[in-house]
């Protein structure tokens, strides 16, 4: 069980290098297939609750860090009027082939690039901007873009629940970020054929990320276990926010913070409606 945990932990270090974008970039020239429970409408759902999807009904969307599309081809299920996806990297050629839609208009540029003013209804940032060293200027060029009583609704990793990870593996994953590629999927493999003990494990005893693994890590497929895995081990900056100062940077950025959750003792969601700065 020890050696299991050890070998588990390594998916939740951190530590401050360039920026990650071409990191992901990378990763998604291979890593680009969207299908199974990990390119699910339900796992989009699950992270955005509590905000209610039809809501972006014939709205005007903005995404900021595309990936490799996943997002996206979910927000049009939804119906919006059009959806405008923000990708600094090559993988934004992935999410082309991914996303079939008129609707939508990709764009191979930084978040600190963006260049909208009252644009948009509703802007989405899911599991990006603790990727993004320069995070407060992306946020407001984001708060700019959305038009007056606009929404932004961000995920994020979460300081607590994590501390155990961060304190012992902070400095391990100064290893595996310059590893090879070829290596580092070979582990990211071996790590996830362990994972299915541990998630064994968390259904009978209170282990660390016992509710990530019950609520969401077990229903992923092997190949995107490794695909999580080989992401947490591979970025090359991770930002983890503790609960108030997340709070206190979208306030801080113009929004005002209607909810926002932990989800699943790992992360946040938080709902937000742009204020402007005063």
């Amino acid at each position: 069980v020890i050696i299991v945990f050890f070998l588990i932990s390594l998916i939740y270090m951190k530590i401050d290098h360039k920026d990650s974008y071409q990191d992901f970039g990378e990763q998604f020239m291979i890593d680009n297939q969207i299908d199974g429970y990990w390119g699910s409408k339900i796992l989009l759902k699950d992270i955005v609750s509590p905000f209610d999807l039809n809501l972006i009904k014939n709205k005007k969307v903005m995404e900021v860090g595309v990936g490799c599309g996943r997002i996206t081809s979910n927000l049009i299920t939804f119906q919006p009027e059009k959806v405008i996806g923000i990708e600094p990297s090559k993988a934004i050629n992935i999410a082309k082939e991914n996303i079939n839609s008129n609707k939508v208009d990709l764009l191979n540029i930084k978040g600190e690039e963006i260049n909208f003013e009252n644009e948009f209804d509703y802007v989405f940032s899911l599991g990006v901007i603790h990727h993004i060293p320069n995070y407060e200027k992306v946020l407001n060029k984001i708060m700019t873009s959305l038009k007056p009583n606009g929404k932004f609704i961000i995920w994020v990793y979460a300081k607590e629940g994590n501390e155990l990870y961060l304190l012992i593996f902070n400095n391990l994953r100064r290893i595996t970020i310059i590893l090879p590629d070829v290596i580092l999927r070979l582990i990211s493999k071996i790590l996830a054929v362990l994972t299915y003990f541990y998630g064994f494990l968390c259904k009978f005893f209170p282990l660390p990320l016992k509710n990530y693994f019950n609520g969401l890590f077990s229903k992923l497929s092997f190949k995107h276990r490794a695909y999580t895995i080989f992401d947490k081990l591979n970025a090359s900056y991770a930002k983890y926010f503790k609960k108030m100062e997340f709070k206190k940077l979208l306030e801080k950025s113009g929004f005002r913070v209607e909810k926002l959750e932990h989800r699943l003792g790992y992360s946040y969601t938080a709902i937000c409606k742009k204020i402007g700065k005063v």
